[in-house]
């Protein structure tokens, strides 16, 4: 689901402590900057008993969006929540009218790149030295939507 502000607010300490252990203390940057609306970018959740269990913050610009995080706790990766985020993204995205969707990933992040594959993502360019804590190349992946 689509969080407006309201559930944000409520959620953003949950949001920010299961995406900080996964992304190094960047997603509690990104959440406070939505809240107080320095930001823009929409974030996506997946519910489990009243708990997050997943989420996703997209940015869009005119027809285009890019995935910044997605973030499921370890104990429920491969229970089908990224596809549910994965889902819920490209059916607001073509509802919206966006036609491309990007995204970015650790070189390294084997099961992501074969992951978002899977959703029909192609690989199309490399940041050299972009990741930090360990310094690491992304790879950049892209899908065109009908």
């Amino acid at each position: 689901m689509l969080l407006d502000s309201d559930l944000l607010s409520k959620c953003s300490a949950e949001i920010s402590i299961l995406g900080d252990s996964v992304f190094n203390g960047e997603t509690s940057l990104f959440i406070e900057d939505i809240i107080n609306k320095r930001a823009q970018y929409k974030v996506f959740a997946v519910l489990r008993e009243e708990m997050i269990a997943g989420f996703l913050i997209l940015s869009t610009v005119l027809d285009e969006a890019e995935i910044l995080e997605v973030a499921v706790p370890e104990n429920l990766r491969r229970s089908g929540i990224a596809s549910e985020l994965m889902d819920e993204v490209f059916g607001w995205c073509q509802k919206n009218g966006t036609g491309q969707i990007f995204l970015e990933v650790r070189e390294s992040n084997f099961p992501a790149r074969a992951y978002y594959k899977k959703y029909g993502f192609v690989e199309n360019g490399l940041r050299k030295n972009y990741y930090r804590n360990p310094v690491e190349n992304a790879v950049l992946m892209s899908k065109e939507l009908a």
